[in-house]
């Protein structure tokens, strides 16, 4: 008989092989994870930022639950837009709402001290996010020095830059000796995904010898075709390929700053697209999420 792990496994690639279905009444809960997402509140109750790059519809923490539930995922993890600065307000209260079913990635203010990190962490809180594209973000100067803290909370660093920029990042922070995150595969700039080329085949050789993890998330940010976003597909197969245990899926919901429309049941196909075998998907939908969000990086 298979164990409970094995169960939860199977509802996941079983929901990511018919995205559009439910889990069925009596099944194990499954295990998988989305590990990208924003929440956007109500702006009476969680004001923008003035500086902020965007200005993002509602996104409200019921509507992203129920996108989870739609597609059988167990766990989310929000990352703080950069709409809202350094303030976390909507981010700590979509966490407590939550009920320990989704985790945070905050962009602290510069200054902020380890009692500040940790009353973060006690809301649900695992990692920062260095944002290099969009304006407000953390300066890798500000999380190196927060050193002591991320390694003592068990926190990871997430990175948001230009593809050329990942290496320099990565040689910085792995100082640090804290997991590394990069998202959405890098960010090259649309017609710059070839895996040969010199950003992207870096980033496919960090992620193989283990010293990053990255998102397969976002293809439209990165594609000059559209939708199914068949240019970015040999990049996505490179990096899961290379390391599924240091591949995260997520589903960049609710999508914001792009000008079209995006379905998360597309993504889940591309998903099948970049990972067809059944086993790697569930590594990369459901154990490296729980790998790196439990703390543990080993290779």
């Amino acid at each position: 008989m298979p164990n409970t792990c094995s169960r939860q496994i199977e509802v996941v690639i079983s929901t990511f092989s018919s995205p559009t279905d439910r889990v069925p009444a009596g099944r194990q809960a499954p295990a998988g994870w989305d590990s990208h997402a924003h929440v956007i509140g109500n702006v009476r109750a969680f004001p923008f930022s003035p500086g902020r790059g965007y200005t993002p519809e509602p996104a409200p923490l019921e509507s992203y639950l129920a996108m989870l539930d739609d597609r059988g995922l167990a766990r989310g993890v929000l990352v703080q837009p950069s709409v809202y600065g350094f303030d976390h307000r909507c981010l700590l209260d979509a966490l407590d709402r939550a009920n320990g079913r989704l985790c945070g990635i905050a962009v602290p203010d510069p200054e902020s001290t380890f009692g500040d990190l940790e009353v973060l962490h006690q809301h649900g809180v695992r990692g920062v996010r260095c944002n290099l594209i969009n304006p407000g973000g953390l300066s890798l100067g500000a999380v190196a020095g927060w050193r002591d803290v991320l390694r003592t909370l068990g926190w990871h660093v997430q990175l948001h830059v230009p593809i050329a920029d990942c290496a320099p990042c990565v040689d910085v922070l792995e100082a640090l000796d804290v997991p590394i995150v990069i998202d959405h595969m890098g960010r090259p700039a649309p017609g710059q995904v070839d895996p040969s080329a010199p950003g992207p085949k870096t980033l496919i050789e960090f992620v193989r010898d283990a010293r990053c993890f990255v998102k397969l998330s976002a293809p439209y940010r990165l594609s000059e075709e559209g939708q199914p976003w068949r240019d970015v597909e040999p990049l996505a197969r490179a990096l899961a390929a290379a390391n599924p245990r240091r591949c995260l899926w997520g589903s960049d919901w609710p999508h914001t700053d792009v000008s079209s429309s995006v379905r998360v049941d597309d993504l889940t196909a591309a998903l099948q697209q970049w990972c067809p075998d059944p086993d790697t998907r569930a590594i990369v939908t459901t154990q490296a999420a729980q790998q790196l969000f439990a703390g543990t990086t080993s290779p």
